[in-house]
């Protein structure tokens, strides 16, 4: 748990992670690209983040951009995700058969990120624990508008739930994130919503 709050919360702290709105279709505005189109090299994503604290009263909140620039890992071609106002890559993601893997900024290592195709009740194991996939055509509202026919999985380590993700079908494409962090008082599964990410806008 030490190591994914670490890791995630640099991660969404600066502002990470990788979206697209393509086939998790975006019910207010029929000018999306059409399935298929996932990231490219020099794809850019705005993401809202928020931070809370254990009451729920926002700590702060701002955006952030992210552009996808391609690069060789271990011997093969990923997106780097990085960001704009830094410079800095924050993960790295790469489609492979089973769907989109991730690779965390600095040490790794690569985990399957988000599965496709799965099935309801389906899990699989990520990079701090298992995944869980809840949901297949799940509707979710975001400050880019309201998506339905999405994924929606939730990320546990060994005690209690760590994230939720809102995926679209057609790449590394992340709606929305939730991260989760357990309570002073204790016990680990008194959990309150830490951290947020919303998508803002996506160009391809």
């Amino acid at each position: 748990t030490q190591l994914k709050k670490a890791t995630m919360k640099v991660f969404i702290s600066i502002l990470a992670l990788s979206v697209v709105m393509l086939s998790c279709k975006k019910d207010s505005d029929n000018n999306q690209p059409p399935p298929g189109n996932g990231p490219i090299e020099n794809s850019q994503w705005v993401y809202k983040s928020t931070t809370y604290n254990e009451g729920g009263s926002v700590i702060e909140t701002g955006n952030i951009t992210l552009k996808a620039v391609a690069a060789t890992i271990g011997g093969s071609t990923w997106l780097n995700m990085v960001d704009q106002s830094t410079g800095q890559p924050i993960i790295a993601i790469q489609k492979r058969t089973e769907g989109w893997w991730y690779n965390a900024y600095p040490d790794g290592p690569p985990s399957l990120w988000f599965k496709y195709p799965a099935a309801v009740n389906e899990t699989y194991p990520y990079a701090f624990g298992t995944c869980l996939v809840k949901e297949i055509n799940a509707s979710v509202t975001v400050p880019a508008g309201s998506f339905s026919n999405c994924y929606m999985v939730e990320g546990d380590d060994s005690n209690s739930k760590e994230d939720e993700f809102w995926f679209s079908k057609d790449g590394a494409i992340l709606i929305k994130f939730n991260t989760y962090d357990e309570k002073a008082a204790g016990p680990a599964t008194n959990l309150f919503l830490d951290q947020s990410l919303e998508l803002v806008s996506f160009t391809r």
